[in-house]
């Protein structure tokens, strides 16, 4: 439950690999520090892509996760992105001292109560940007959030998905496809909306 046996990440490993983590810290940290860098809805500035078109070319990068503790979920527990091909997922990456991730979990774990009945998967990715395993387990514990959670030990995932903000959630429909991502915060409006075209 405390994310022992957790290593290193393989990126801070080298003297290399720190200094491209504080580069990338500090920016994270400046575009995460206040409400004016992630309004609390999305507007017309909003990073929203259009719809993907030529879906063969946007398959989801496949992972595995180790999960946290949850009401669904053992701790240590493994998820495979794979296994979920013929459900709709939303996929979203966060960590815990990012207040835009910490004000739009609530309606993530709303959105996904309201639609478990319809088979929508919920994964949730922690990034070790700022905050330790230990860190994302007790923020979990904090806000009471039942869906699939772990963090991206290796950190491998930031470049496979090419995030560049946080949070980000990707849209990804039964064929495994991504149709959306939003880096920002979403409201529990447009969480529906976006998980509405995946049912259609």
């Amino acid at each position: 439950m405390t994310g022992r046996g957790f290593t290193t990440p393989r990126f801070l490993r080298s003297p290399k690999g720190w200094l491209g983590f504080l580069i990338f810290a500090a920016a994270v940290a400046v575009a995460c520090s206040g409400g004016d860098a992630a309004p609390a809805a999305p507007s017309p500035g909003s990073t929203e892509t259009s719809p993907v078109t030529e879906r063969s070319e946007d398959a989801a990068p496949d992972f595995e996760l180790t999960l946290f503790e949850t009401a669904n979920h053992r701790a240590g527990e493994t998820l495979q992105l794979s296994h979920l091909q013929g459900k709709p997922v939303v996929l979203n990456f966060w960590y815990p001292s990012c207040p835009p991730c910490r004000a739009e979990m609530p309606d993530l774990e709303a959105a996904f109560q309201a639609h478990r009945g319809q088979g929508v998967e919920f994964v949730g990715v922690e990034e070790l940007i700022l905050d330790t395993v230990e860190d994302g387990q007790d923020f979990v514990d904090e806000i009471g959030v039942t869906y699939a959670l772990g963090p991206d030990v290796e950190g491998d995932l930031i470049q496979e998905y090419g995030i560049i903000g946080f949070p980000t959630t990707f849209f990804i429909d039964r064929d495994g496809e991504i149709v959306r991502k939003w880096t920002g915060i979403l409201n529990a409006e447009k969480i529906a909306e976006l998980i509405g075209e995946l049912l259609d």
